[in-house]
């Protein structure tokens, strides 16, 4: 830990859910010791530890709340507080915290953390040289301003599903831009908002290093994804007077002006690889990999105008080609001859992917017996540094397993204090009310489209990887 980059920071996470924790898990990785404030109170706890899951086996268990995936991919490496913070004695415990932290992280609506007494204005008298990390929907200004948000609602006010969207086939049978909006994935501005406040709190230890003053990021979501959709943007700002108002349109798998560009089917089931030829020389490389050399001085192909027009031509020869053929057997027969293309994995070949394993992306961790999870492989980081070892530091806290350490080590309470909390239900190790998650039998979970398919041999499957 003593070479980690931010070994000695302490941040205090009163996030939920996935962005803001997810940022907490990466600045723990980064040596950080992250202090999450949960609660023991069913009501108010994090969903993530209680019906996100997903759960091993498919089922919740007995402490279901110890056993989500999500909440442990979310929160791995941190130490777990519970405070019920509508007890004043809570609210004085967070700011106790607070004078011994340097970073907070929150996604609470504005006025909640108003409420509590918890605002920036209030802390930084408590701590002037606080970095406060506050992301929300819309921001703490504005009309918006106090509207709830989750990711996949987020998406329309910051304009990316306008530009997500699949080709329909017209009247003719070409393939034409479709009219219906798409969401981006899953909670992808949950993703975007993670990476920004991660930026955001490093840049804010910088600032306070350089002038010993704190700093409070304002972080609003729907601005982040706003902040990816540059091209549309920059597209209808410079050529909208001419054009009385260009749109850039909807483009499914293929690209404004790369062709052949997009998604083909390989031999299997749901199987498919990507590819990408960006110039002549490029289509002239994968005609001869294609074994049709000839097609390269097609007159409906011979240039880049004449393949984007005939793109509903083009299509099924790559196809019928691509069909005959392995993912990985498409992408290094193009690749080796310098056509970008690669294979769309699935989890399970993402978990055996050659190169994540050579990388190490996939980390494991061992979970305490008690919540069954044994030793799991978890997402890693998407970059590694030099001169320190990154690793995640260990599975999500189990619910209160720091009140100890974190109410008389850190703030030096007395027992009999932490013991009248506890008495008072102020903090607390097993959930308040609550029951466990219904469990869906998976075969009924493809019968209802929530997912694609069950792996039988999974278990013979991650045994072999660990």
């Amino acid at each position: 830990m003593a070479s980690l980059p931010l070994t000695g920071i302490r941040v205090l996470d009163l996030s939920r859910v996935f962005a803001m924790p997810y940022a907490g898990a990466y600045l723990a990785d980064l040596g950080a010791e992250v202090i999450k404030v949960d609660t023991h109170h069913a009501q108010f706890m994090d969903t993530t530890r209680t019906i996100n899951g997903p759960f091993p086996d498919n089922h919740p268990g007995e402490r279901y709340w110890e056993r989500g995936g999500t909440f442990h991919t979310l929160n791995r490496g941190k130490r777990s507080v519970t405070l019920d913070l509508r007890a004043e004695a809570a609210v004085k415990v967070v700011k106790a915290l607070v004078q011994v932290s340097d970073v907070l992280l929150e996604n609470f609506t504005p006025r909640v953390m108003a409420r509590f007494g918890l605002a920036y204005s209030s802390l930084r008298a408590v701590k002037p040289d606080l970095i406060m990390l506050s992301n929300t929907g819309y921001g703490h200004t504005g009309p918006w301003s106090d509207f709830g948000a989750m990711a996949s609602a987020l998406e329309p006010t910051h304009g990316t599903g306008a530009f997500m969207g699949y080709l329909e086939r017209d009247e003719n049978g070409r393939q034409t831009p479709g009219q219906v909006p798409n969401k981006m994935g899953n909670s992808y501005t949950d993703f975007l908002a993670t990476w920004t406040a991660l930026a955001a709190v490093l840049a804010c230890l910088f600032y306070r290093a350089r002038t010993g003053r704190g700093a409070w990021v304002d972080l609003a979501m729907y601005q982040v994804g706003a902040s990816f959709v540059g091209e549309g943007l920059l597209d209808f700002a410079f050529n909208g007077q001419r054009t009385g108002g260009r749109r850039t349109r909807r483009l499914g798998n293929r690209h404004e002006y790369l062709v052949p560009h997009g998604s083909y089917p390989c031999r299997g089931n749901d199987a498919w690889v990507t590819l990408a030829v960006r110039d002549d020389g490029d289509w002239q490389a994968l005609c001869r990999v294609i074994g049709q050399p000839g097609l390269a001085s097609d007159p409906r192909f011979a240039d880049p105008l004449a393949r984007h027009r005939n793109q509903d031509e083009l299509d099924p020869i790559i196809a019928n080609w691509t069909s005959t053929q392995g993912q990985y057997q498409v992408m290094e027969a193009l690749q080796s001859m310098g056509v970008p293309a690669g294979p769309v994995l699935n989890a399970r070949q993402l978990l055996a992917d050659p190169h994540f394993r050579a990388r190490g992306f996939f980390e494991a961790v061992t979970h305490p017996p008690e919540t069954g999870l044994g030793r799991r492989e978890y997402i890693g980081r998407g970059w590694k540094l030099s001169q320190s070892a990154l690793i995640i530091g260990g599975p999500a806290p189990s619910l209160g397993e720091g009140n100890d350490y974190v109410l008389r080590q850190v703030l030096g309470l007395e027992p009999e204090v932490i013991t009248k909390l506890r008495l008072e239900g102020v903090i607390g190790e097993a959930p308040v009310g609550g029951r466990p998650p219904a469990s869906i039998p998976l075969e009924q979970q493809v019968q209802l489209g929530w997912t694609v398919e069950q792996d039988p041999e999974y278990r013979d499957f991650l045994g072999r990887l660990t």
